[in-house]
């Protein structure tokens, strides 16, 4: 395969997994009433307290989906916002008690559903495939320089905000 193959197929292999995934998720979490999105928000305030700014970035969404969801999760009671003192525009959210408990009932429904899928792969190719994993994650970490540095170039070449590139024209 060359590279121009390998880059399609990578390509086409993250859509699929971030598809895939999200749709084992979401049937692992409907019977609690609970989302994808609220998972990821929860996972992170598991580390403290956020601006809502911090957990957008966070959970790659945008601010306003951000402020829906922590709406759902603190009248479910799984996450509280506080106004910082002398700034009443600035709001920070942190996980309570009963967010941590669903974070951890909704960790192990996780961790099971994954332990169920690596066991389908054969056992020699597991280590393997985990260790390349953790590898790609960390390279698609927004804090990682390099990512940034790709995000910068993928907007700077956007031809759908230009509809000349989109043509192949030039200017």
């Amino acid at each position: 395969m060359n590279k121009s193959e390998q880059i399609q197929s990578l390509r086409q292999s993250f859509s699929r997994m971030e598809r895939f995934f999200s749709l084992l998720m979401r049937e692992q979490f409907s019977c609690c009433g609970a989302t994808v999105q609220q998972w990821n928000c929860l996972e992170v305030l598991l580390d403290g307290p956020k601006s809502m700014n911090a957990l957008a970035a966070q959970v790659a969404l945008h601010q306003s989906t951000v402020t829906r969801i922590v709406e759902k999760l603190e009248k479910q009671g799984f996450a509280v916002r506080t106004r910082k003192a002398g700034n009443q525009r600035s709001v920070e959210v942190e996980i309570t008690g009963a967010g941590k408990e669903m974070h951890a009932w909704m960790d192990g429904q996780c961790t099971q559903m994954t332990s169920d899928l690596l066991d389908l792969l054969p056992k020699a190719r597991q280590a393997s495939m985990v260790e390349a994993m953790e590898e790609f994650s960390q390279l698609l970490d927004p804090d990682n320089q390099a990512f940034q540095d790709v995000l910068k170039r993928c907007c700077e070449n956007q031809a759908c905000c230009n509809p000349d590139q989109m043509k192949g024209e030039t200017k």
